[in-house]
């Protein structure tokens, strides 16, 4: 992630988030409730757009791939359904 930023109308939720992980690499967000680490994992998984900013993989900007095309897994924390699929 490079710069990116996350606003809510006037709210900024995340700003400025630079992020490097290497392949197989194992990391984790802390933060308290309400800091934007969800945020930040839904913009990685394409659930949610970056206001600004670029978001990589493998040296390549994904920001306007689908989740399905960033093959990027989530795990809830409780039951949620993708909200960009349809029953």
């Amino acid at each position: 992630m490079n710069h990116v930023y996350k606003k809510f109308d006037a709210h900024t939720v995340c700003q400025d988030i630079n992020l490097e992980i290497q392949e197989r690499e194992f990391i984790t967000l802390l933060g308290s409730s309400g800091c934007g680490k969800t945020t930040t994992l839904n913009m990685v998984a394409g659930l949610e757009d970056a206001t600004s900013g670029d978001i990589l993989m493998r040296g390549e900007r994904v920001n306007d791939f689908s989740p399905v095309q960033r093959d990027v897994a989530m795990v809830f924390q409780q039951y949620s359904l993708y909200p960009h699929m349809t029953v």
